[in-house]
Formats: structure tokens, sequence, C-alpha cells
């Protein structure tokens, strides 16, 4: 992330983008694709579940109350135009519990769910685990830590000061 002036917020690198979008959507596409050899109804349902329930959490988790977005004019995850379009402008304040369910859901259910199905496929289990995998590792070991979004129960950033 580019921290050049400390009083702004941080906006994205273009490969942080490209690793962030990359990661994602192999992974899903992956998870997807195990299950479609097991089920096509199953392979279907996950791509839905998926995209549904990334742009559910843009709209109305932690997208409407992003700094990088509304700030820095800033997205990882799409160019910035569009997300505000996608985002919920009524949001404000900490997540709520329906909110913080919905984000753990979609997150780890991305991750969770084709396992069962792909598992014995060991060239599709493992390139899932590398692509959605690094996907998550990055928000945690990276993106979490430098992010200034005080909602997000996410956020790993130390030096974050508190929301006024």
């Amino acid at each position: 992330m580019d921290t050049s002036d400390v009083n702004s917020i941080c906006t994205f690198t273009l490969k942080e983008k490209i690793y962030a979008q990359f990661t994602f959507n192999a992974g899903v596409l992956t998870g997807a694709y195990g299950l479609f050899l097991n089920n096509t109804i199953l392979g279907i349902s996950y791509l839905l579940y998926s995209y549904i329930g990334i742009l559910l959490l843009m709209r109305f988790t932690v997208c409407p109350r992003c700094p990088h977005l509304h700030v820095a004019n800033d997205c990882v995850q799409l160019h910035p135009s569009i997300t505000k379009i996608i985002v919920s402008p009524k949001r404000k304040g900490p997540l709520n519990m329906f909110e913080n369910i919905l984000f753990i859901m979609v997150l780890y259910g991305i991750l969770i769910l084709p396992i069962y199905w792909i598992y014995s496929n060991t060239v599709i289990f493992v390139l899932f685990l590398i692509f959605y995998g690094g996907q998550l590792l990055g928000l945690h070991l990276h993106f979490c830590r430098e992010c200034q979004n005080h909602s997000c129960i996410q956020n790993r950033n130390k030096n974050l000061k508190s929301e006024s």
C-alpha cells in the first residue's frame, strides 16, 4: 500500500489489486470447477454463493464504511466508480451482529463449502487451497494489517487511531 502521505488514507498498488483479484477469482473458479466435476448444480450454486456473497459484503458490510473508497477513491476489489454504485450509502458506524455474521459466513464459507467434494481430487484440492488460501493469507498478513477501515472485524492495523 502506498502510504507516501502519512496524513492521508493509503491507496492500493496495482500489484496488490492484481494479487487480491487473481487469488480470489482463481480460488473460487477452482473450487467451482471441482464441484462441477462432482455435480453441475453444486458447481453453479457455489459460483452464485461466492459472487453474490461478495456483492452482499460489498453492499452492506465494510465497503460502505471504507475510507480507502470514500476518501482516497481507491478499491482493491473493483474500480472505485463501480464499487460506489454497489455499496449502500446509508451504512455507517460499526458492523451490527447480522453484518458480522454475513461477513464471516461469506468469506469463510467460500473456503469451507467445496472441501468435502474436492478433497478426493488432489490437484484441484491443492490448487484451491493455494489460490483461496493465498487470498485469505494475503488478507490477514498484508491487507488487514494496513487497512484503515475502523468498522471491519478483520482489521489488524495496530497504528489505526480509534474513530472519534
